[in-house]
């Protein structure tokens, strides 16, 4: 026969426990009827408790762990369709309204296991009836369950809080892929644009009609010359206008995950590729891919390693090394250049 419980209270049992050589009372831990089976509680590694439960409350015990796996799946699935869709559906978001928009939208499933079940009459919980708590110590919703197991290694008795556990370590996967996927998927879809001002005066760069920076000239090679944006991918217009006022348009073409070089006004300059081999790799002459073009518009076709510089000279030649190349991106007044650079 079960035994007739009150109404489930706001405190629960807690006792410190040490489960070694402990043999559960042979009821269920949550309703007290006959058990007729059991799922066991581990806290870290090694230490395990066998609690009993009847077919019924094995069913809201087990319950748990499926709804926080629920929880965590769809999270995930949500972080990570988002962060690929909205740099695409949103391309004007800005990084930080991109990431909080995936990452909220994430957390929009965990929220779900904030919701407390009810308790059912005749139930001591709605969940898992027996838990470990985060000071190792063990608690018990039934009060019968929580005596017998104190009595049998006099250990003392403490009512708490109650506060079932909602909360599995795996729910913070999907916020993870939010802040990874996020901003990854973003940088992705909104490429490098490099503007270069090559002209004898400062000049603004006009995007789709917004005037998005001032570009100082800058006609020898530097590092640090010109500005770097980051634009949404796809089709744009280009807008270069001068000191006097003169402006010159261009529509281009943004690939995702690629590096770009928007250099107006920069008709006697030559632009290109310059790799630099080391290690086993090593030759005795940098290979120059030239950028050609009346545009001034180039989708580079490599990764740029170095900006406006020559690439760090090879040391002696050292066959053990595994090597690597370095790819430069240069340019000079076209008389200067190197004749492979030229068109």
């Amino acid at each position: 026969m079960r035994d007739a419980e009150p109404a489930p209270s706001s405190s629960i049992r807690a006792l410190r426990l040490d489960p070694t050589g402990v043999v559960a009372p042979p009821f269920c831990a949550c309703c007290a009827a006959p058990a007729a089976s059991s799922r066991v509680e581990r806290r870290g590694a090694g230490v395990e408790l066998i609690i009993p439960y009847c077919v019924r409350c094995l069913r809201h015990a087990s319950a748990a762990t499926t709804r926080s796996l629920a929880a965590a799946l769809g999270s995930c699935l949500v972080a990570f369709t988002l962060a690929l869709a909205l740099p695409l559906a949103w391309p004007s978001a800005g990084l930080m309204v991109n990431t909080c928009v995936v990452l909220f939208a994430a957390c929009l499933p965990l929220l779900l296991r904030l919701r407390r079940p009810r308790v059912e009459p005749g139930h001591s919980s709605a969940e898992r009836a027996v838990w470990w708590m985060s000071d190792g110590r063990l608690a018990c919703c039934h009060p019968r369950f929580a005596a017998e197991l104190a009595e049998q290694k006099d250990a003392e008795l403490e009512e708490v809080p109650r506060a079932e556990p909602r909360f599995a370590p795996w729910l913070v996967v999907g916020p993870v892929v939010a802040l990874i996927g996020g901003p990854s998927s973003w940088f992705l879809h909104h490429p490098v644009v490099r503007v270069l001002n090559l002209t004898a005066g400062r000049i603004e760069v006009q995007v789709d009609g917004r005037t998005v920076v001032a570009v100082e000239p800058s006609s020898t090679e530097n590092p640090t010359a010109g500005a770097e944006l980051r634009m949404p991918s796809g089709d744009h217009d280009l807008a270069q206008i001068s000191r006097d006022g003169a402006v010159s348009k261009s529509r281009v073409t943004l690939e995702s995950g690629g590096m770009h070089l928007f250099a107006p006004g920069s008709g006697e300059y030559c632009f290109w590729l310059e790799e630099t081999r080391y290690g086993r790799d090593e030759a005795d002459e940098s290979v120059i891919v030239p950028l050609t073009g009346e545009s001034r518009f180039w989708v580079l076709p490599r990764q740029v390693d170095t900006w406006f510089a020559e690439n760090p000279t090879p040391a002696a030649p050292d066959r053990r090394s595994s090597g690597g190349v370095l790819v430069a991106l240069r340019q000079a007044p076209c008389a200067q250049a190197p004749r492979a650079a030229r068109p």
